[in-house]
């Protein structure tokens, strides 16, 4: 979310952390590849980021301070992957994470009742005025909650300063249902022949409840991963394959996406449901071996 028309923005922390590439895309479309972090605050999932571009279309942070509860408010997202999805709501409370099951401990949240999808994490909570008063960490339930603007709106000056990897080959993902046959059997883009062609698979994860080790081990473990022939990596240049799990948060529920990182195109997904990121990952690797034998093994070796 655009909080300075110089380029600074607030988002998930979650959405970065551990990445080795990123890139922003504002609602105008335009991509910005070379971003650098300019602050951050894990224990409030916020993150601070600046691209080099000015004039940009900024909202007024504004303050929780005189918020009250039933106060209209409005979450302003990318809801399903469609830009500036706006919903209407109250505010049900301002109250202490430590009140709230798995939101952490030693801030505040707003709680508002503004439909939130999955995925909206990092996106705007405004006033009636319009005016930014929070940043949205997630929904749990018929609740959303957010995290008061001024808690991390000095995020910025922090005086952290790191490149991230250049986001200029990345694309938007796409599921493979979308693509015309015809453009994905030119582009070479079979997500069949994709996961049967594959030889070098890379974990990320963005949660720290689910380390890469962590489902790594779950893989080796499944009694059908050595007839893959697949080699796990630690270098992203070289691998075929990418899985990325996360945890949403407030939530129990682990989710993987397995892409293909040369057109990004969707290959498959799972979700597992623990308390324990140990227990999901063992859910989680029995789906991705399942997608990846059903491509790579041939009819007659499969038993």
């Amino acid at each position: 979310m655009i909080v300075a028309d110089t380029g600074v923005l607030l988002t998930a922390y979650h959405a970065i952390k551990g990445a080795l590439e990123v890139q922003v895309r504002t609602a105008s479309g335009e991509v910005f590849d070379n971003v650098v972090l300019t602050g951050f605050d894990e224990r409030r999932d916020v993150a601070a980021l600046k691209i080099s571009a000015g004039g940009l279309p900024a909202l007024n942070p504004g303050s929780t301070a005189k918020i009250e509860q039933g106060d209209p408010v409005y979450a302003i997202t990318n809801e399903n992957g469609l830009t500036w999805s706006a919903t209407e709501g109250i505010v049900s409370a301002i109250r202490p994470a430590d009140e709230i099951p798995g939101a952490g401990s030693g801030f505040r949240l707003v709680e508002f009742t503004a439909p939130v999808a999955a995925g909206s994490s990092g996106g705007a909570l405004v006033d009636r005025t319009g005016a930014l008063i929070g940043i949205i960490t997630s929904g749990k339930g018929s609740a959303g909650f957010a995290v008061p603007i001024e808690s991390v709106i000095g995020l910025p000056d922090s005086g952290v300063r790191v490149a991230l990897g250049s986001g200029a080959n990345l694309q938007m993902p796409a599921k493979a249902a979308d693509l015309p046959a015809s453009s994905a059997s030119i582009a070479g883009a079979d997500p069949k022949q994709i996961l049967k062609d594959a030889r070098t698979i890379l974990i990320r994860s963005k949660t720290t409840f689910l380390t890469v080790d962590t489902l790594e081990q779950a893989l080796t473990r499944e009694k059908d991963w050595p007839n893959l022939g697949l080699t796990i990596v630690k270098d992203q240049r070289v691998a075929d394959l990418l899985i990325e799990v996360d945890r949403p948060l407030f939530t129990y529920i682990h989710t993987f996406v397995l892409i293909d990182k040369r057109t990004s195109i969707l290959l498959g997904s799972g979700r597992a449901t623990a308390f324990d990121g140990t227990i999901a990952s063992n859910g989680l690797a029995d789906d991705i071996v399942k997608i990846l034998f059903a491509a790579r093994v041939a009819p007659q070796d499969k038993k």
